[in-house]
């Protein structure tokens, strides 16, 4: 039986409105944790060596890739459910994401004793699998999942009700504490494990914060099937899809692990830090507010969530054309003015991944095919996405060279777009379709061009 207490009062105003502002708060956000990314970035390139952000970058995939497996779309199902902002469905949230992140955890150490029996015999010699502080690091980076699934289920009601201006506020202030600790310890003890102590003071602030100062109800260890249930069902297909766009989005850098040494692999994070960085933006804009905002028209006015899609589509079409234009005519000056010479091939690299911006686009349309529910067909795209990047990279690697493998890696979102496209051709109608394939096509062309005389 469905349990329902109330919340605290719903927040008044138009869909509009509230869409308005939320955003405004999502780019607070974004804007603030990209400075201080930078600020940070700028100053640890210059205390640490680029093998510190190869390891990282590493521990990182590691964590990524085991939230992507055990991912159910908490966040997705607290803002799609009728009841996903009732006190009794929190918690049960709040419980599942506490096991989450207490089986992340253990699959880390497991990872990490397997790392250090078997790295020195196997990993090829100078690579990043096999340097000696890598299985330790990955020990103690489990801490920081089992951490964060404390998290308070406040945080997912916040964003169901676009009330963004509390992450926005609280994680940005917990990022600038988390730098300040971070810089200090490096300062004394210029190691890669620095990072890592950012890392889990990261998570200790985000639990505080989201308990105390988030609005919601007090969590609290409560069970019922009838919701697990829902979640499972939901989410099945989800976690099935995020096995996948693990590797989608993560393969290019296990694989560059076996085919880099430490150093030119660390150099390659700072490049990706830049796009990352933009992509944050883009995904804190669609995810933030544009999913949420099309789940409240499905459940309320379904008619009009196309043309509330192609509204938010035309935002981020604009955002990615002059993110791309900004780093293909820019990358370079950029790493050069910011970095010491030990980065400035750096810039070579972010000319070229400038290339993602324009591909990134078509997430948006992946997300209106979440917003409608369809979990199996996020499963599909993801894995085309993964068939790509753990196919197309090796040979492109063998046969062809580091610049190939940089634009495969740029050009992972349009793998799967073809598929995308016919799913939602009979709710977008045939102009908007028609504008997505001209965007499609132009995308493998100024690709061609990148390739041939960048």
């Amino acid at each position: 039986m469905t349990h329902i207490s109330p919340t605290d009062p719903k927040p008044g105003g138009s869909l509009f409105s509230r869409a308005a502002k939320a955003g405004s708060w999502s780019i607070f956000q974004v804007m603030g944790s990209n400075l201080l990314r930078l600020g940070s970035n700028l100053i640890m390139t210059r205390l640490l060596v680029p093998e510190a952000f190869g390891l990282m970058a590493m521990i990182g995939v590691l964590i990524a890739g085991l939230s992507l497996f055990t991912d159910i779309g908490i966040a997705r199902s607290v803002a799609r459910e009728p009841d996903g902002d009732q006190e009794h469905f929190l918690r049960v949230a709040w419980v599942v994401k506490i096991g989450r992140g207490a089986m992340i955890a253990a699959c880390m150490l497991v990872i990490a004793i397997l790392f250090w029996i078997f790295a020195p015999i196997y990993a090829p010699a100078g690579t990043v699998y096999a340097d000696p502080d890598l299985p330790l690091l990955m020990a103690l980076a489990a801490l920081a999942p089992l951490i964060q699934g404390f998290d308070s289920t406040r945080n997912e009601l916040c964003q169901r009700r676009l009330q963004m201006q509390y992450p926005a506020i609280f994680e940005t202030g917990n990022h600038a504490l988390t730098i300040v600790v971070m810089v200090v310890f490096a300062w004394f003890s210029p190691t890669v494990w620095a990072l890592i102590t950012g890392v889990l003071m990261g998570a200790v602030l985000k639990v505080l914060s989201t308990h105390l100062f988030y609005p919601g109800p007090r969590m609290a260890f409560v069970w019922d099937r009838e919701i697990a249930d829902r979640l499972w069902r939901y989410g099945k297909w989800l976690m099935g899809s995020s096995i996948f766009t693990f590797f989608a989005v993560n393969a290019d850098k296990l694989l560059l692990g076996v085919f880099l040494d430490s150093t030119t692999f660390g150099i390659l994070v700072i490049a990706m830090f830049w796009v990352e960085a933009g992509i944050l933006f883009i995904a804190r804009l669609s995810d933030g507010v544009g999913f949420p905002v099309i789940s409240e028209v499905l459940r309320t006015r379904p008619d009009d969530a196309p043309r509330l899609y192609r509204k938010l589509q035309s935002v981020i079409d604009g955002i990615c054309a002059v993110a791309f234009l900004i780093l293909i005519f820019a990358g370079q000056l950029i790493i050069d003015l910011l970095y010491t010479s030990t980065y400035a091939v750096a810039g070579g690299y972010l000319t070229i991944l400038s290339l993602r911006f324009l591909a990134v686009r078509f997430d948006t349309v992946n997300g209106l095919i979440m917003s409608q529910g369809n979990s199996w067909a996020m499963m599909v795209i993801s894995g085309i996405r993964a068939v790509w990047i753990c196919t197309a990279l090796p040979l492109a690697f063998t046969y062809i060279g580091f610049k190939a493998v940089l634009i495969v890696i740029a050009l992972v979102p349009i793998a799967s777009v073809p598929y995308s496209l016919w799913l939602v051709r009979p709710y977008l109608g045939t102009k908007q379709i028609s504008f997505d394939l001209l965007w499609l096509v132009m995308t493998l062309a100024i690709a061609g061009f990148v390739y041939a005389y960048v």
